[in-house]
């Protein structure tokens, strides 16, 4: 009688712990990307952005995350209030090389994940409520979730 409550309890444990690691993967490359995007050089940093992706999407499969390749990845830029700019500057579109003016202050990179089959081999219907960082999917199951991370910067490339 309390071997499938243990049994329970160590996949709740072992699905947390999957949980948080995925996070923190997502996190690490959030950081890492938003990282070499303050540090482009003002006339480089639309040319640096494809590449910053292709960074990001790496780390996120050198993290051990197979499905990283349905990962949503956006790099934006901000003004000096922390607002991001209605219609992208020049120098924030991708391989663009127009140079950074003084209107840029920060950059911010966020990263969407979506977890299939999170749960799904636990014997019974346990749902997760929606929370900080994540949100639910699929509500009938409750087991497929969608992380959100995202990391900002200051530009300092100037």
């Amino acid at each position: 009688m309390l071997l499938p409550l243990l049994v329970t309890l160590c996949a709740f444990i072992t699905e947390f712990g999957r949980l948080y690691w995925t996070q923190n993967v997502l996190q690490k490359a959030a950081q890492e990307g938003a990282r070499a995007l303050s540090l482009a050089p003002p006339n480089q940093l639309g040319q640096r952005m494809p590449g910053i992706t292709a960074q990001m999407l790496q780390d996120i499969r050198s993290g051990g995350l197979t499905n990283g390749q349905s990962a949503h990845i956006a790099l934006v830029c901000l003004d000096l209030a922390f607002n991001p700019f209605t219609v992208p500057p020049a120098y924030c579109v991708p391989g663009s090389t127009v140079a950074v003016d003084a209107t840029l202050g920060y950059v911010q990179t966020s990263i969407t994940l979506s977890l299939p089959n999170l749960g799904s081999w636990l014997p019974f219907y346990f749902p997760l409520a929606a929370g900080a960082g994540y949100t639910i999917v699929d509500a009938d199951s409750g087991y497929r979730i969608t992380l959100n991370t995202s990391a900002l910067y200051r530009y300092a490339g100037n």
